[in-house]
């Protein structure tokens, strides 16, 4: 047996590389539609490296041009009504490090579908979120702190467009020497090592990713609903409790959809196939929706029930029926058997150093102890964290996920009101509400019939 032969037998696709993939039994499930047929055919079945090379690039430049652009504008708010104060600044820095952790997510997850990407991913997220003084993010956080870069807003964008440059040339020459160095064709095989096409292996990754993700989603769920909606014993959710732990989840499934959108992106033609489908499953609302955002509006507002409530509310039928098999019948994955979420031993497409605690409070992983039990951003952050990293990181991914053809309901309620749980009714009364990402909505008579408050 040759040396590649061996070699090609060694290898497991897993997510970052992990032992996720050896886990993973996938289910075609229902048929595929014609058109997802016709697109599977079409579209990527016969995906070349080059082809590939290319689809990477043109992604981590669309991820380059959307940084640039939450970048501009905070800093026209930053200096929009003069020189700002040292508070202002640091929170200026927190909004655009949690931009730019959110970038190195976004091409993070697309790296780690890659075979044998393991250094790629770190280096992609050591220059842009490292700790040394030549990381994006240290750069950027120094030119702020800096008064002669307050000199005029050009100048700051300038000094800043400069090092993002920098930064992204560097990253996509990483990615160049990647796919010119690794016998990518080659050691695209299944998990007994038999090649497989690229279109098919990326299939897998993308499954498992999701998977993994909102495995992570919805075991993490009961735990910070109960934090967040019944402290120090409480039995009922208080208004303010309910408002808190709708904001928090609602950024936590928008960040699952632009995991997966930045991936689907990869493929442009066969991704728009599934938007809709997707769009749906994620996040339809009205009487007859069965989404994962319209079963979050059903939950309990009393302990009683709510860890059970909490614990289904990412369905085996709401994953199969309307995410996964559609992935899996678009991919061309062959299998047999049900696939579930998966309950513990959740990977990370962050290394360790960007897990941990010392990294904005374990921002990444949901503040939680264990490095392989949060999600991102998901949980009760400690006396000290700057909230406007999470601004910054929820606000990029806000502003990214349209363009992967995801529109997230939007919430308006006035303030004042009475709240009765089960199939009682919230009235409002007059007053605004401040909503994520800074939107004030007018109150005003509006009444929410359901058991959980939205």
């Amino acid at each position: 047996m040759s040396t590649t032969r061996k070699k090609r037998f060694a290898f497991r696709p897993s997510l970052s590389e992990s032992s996720l993939e050896e886990r993973v039994v996938l289910n075609a499930g229902s048929a595929s539609s014609a058109t997802i047929a016709a697109a599977q055919t079409t579209a990527a079945n016969n995906l070349t490296v080059r082809q590939l090379h290319t689809a990477f690039a043109r992604a981590f430049r669309a991820q380059q041009a959307s940084l640039q652009q939450f970048i501009r504008n905070e800093t026209f708010a930053l200096v929009a009504n003069g020189r700002p104060t040292a508070q202002q600044v640091a929170d200026f820095n927190a909004r655009v490090s949690g931009a730019i952790n959110a970038t190195a997510f976004g091409l993070s997850s697309q790296a780690a579908l890659l075979p044998g990407s393991q250094r790629l991913t770190a280096s992609i997220q050591n220059g842009l979120i490292g700790s040394g003084r030549n990381s994006l993010l240290s750069q950027l956080n120094s030119l702020a702190t800096s008064g002669r870069n307050f000199a005029s807003v050009g100048a700051l964008l300038n000094a800043t467009n400069s090092r993002l440059n920098s930064a992204f040339n560097v990253t996509r020459g990483q990615l160049a020497n990647f796919f010119n160095r690794t016998p990518i064709a080659q050691m695209s095989v299944d998990v007994n090592g038999n090649p497989i096409p690229l279109q098919q292996f990326l299939g897998n990754q993308i499954i498992n990713q999701t998977r993994n993700t909102l495995g992570a989603l919805a075991t993490n769920l009961p735990t910070v609903g109960s934090s967040v909606l019944f402290p120090n014993g409480a039995t009922t959710a208080t208004t303010a409790a309910q408002q808190a732990f709708r904001s928090q989840f609602q950024n936590a499934l928008g960040t699952a959809a632009f995991q997966l959108g930045n991936n689907l992106a990869l493929l442009p033609p066969t991704a728009s196939v599934l938007t809709p489908q997707l769009q749906s499953a994620f996040f339809a609302t009205g009487a007859n929706a069965n989404s994962i955002f319209s079963n979050f509006q059903n939950l309990p507002t009393t302990s009683s029930g709510f860890n059970t409530a909490a614990s289904n509310l990412i369905t085996n039928s709401i994953f199969q029926r309307n995410i996964g098999n559609p992935l899996v019948n678009l991919f061309g994955v062959n299998a047999t058997q049900p696939f579930t979420l998966p309950t513990s031993n959740f990977s990370s497409v962050f290394n360790q150093p960007f897990t941990n605690s010392t990294f904005f409070n374990g921002f990444n992983n949901g503040f939680a102890t264990n490095p392989n039990a949060g999600f991102i951003g998901f949980g009760t952050a400690p006396t000290g964290f700057n909230t406007n990293f999470a601004t910054g990181f929820n606000g990029f991914v806000g502003q990214a996920n349209p363009g992967f053809g995801f529109t997230m309901p939007t919430f308006t309620s006035g303030t004042g009101g009475s709240f009765t749980s089960g199939t009682g009714t919230f009235s409002t009364g007059p007053g605004t509400t401040t909503l994520p990402g800074g939107t004030i909505n007018p109150g005003g008579g509006t009444t929410i019939s359901g058991g959980f408050f939205m």
